[in-house]
């Protein structure tokens, strides 16, 4: 079953091993395998900074998307992800 975390005008959908980006005025949804999917946090005072995208290497995410969350955003924001997690962790690629 997919689960679903919205923010804004942006849609997330990780379903099984497939993570979904589905953004507004764009005719084509981002689509990752969570083998390759990238996360990158950065707290700002109140706000996390996230960027979800490609992964390259340990330290770089290509393409994806930019958001900004408040602390309880980003609370929902890691229980959705723990399901993409989990989803890569079964997949047996790092």
């Amino acid at each position: 079953m997919a689960a679903e975390f919205e923010l804004g005008d942006y849609i997330l959908v990780q379903d099984g091993r497939t993570f979904e980006i589905f953004r507004p005025l764009a005719s084509e949804s981002l689509r990752y395998h969570v083998a390759f999917l990238g996360v990158d946090v950065k707290p700002r005072g109140d706000e996390f900074k996230v960027r979800i995208g490609a992964r390259n290497g340990d330290d770089h995410i290509f393409g994806g998307i930019r958001l900004s969350m408040d602390q309880e955003q980003f609370a929902r924001f890691r229980e959705f992800m723990a399901l993409a997690i989990a989803a890569r962790d079964r997949t047996g690629t790092p």
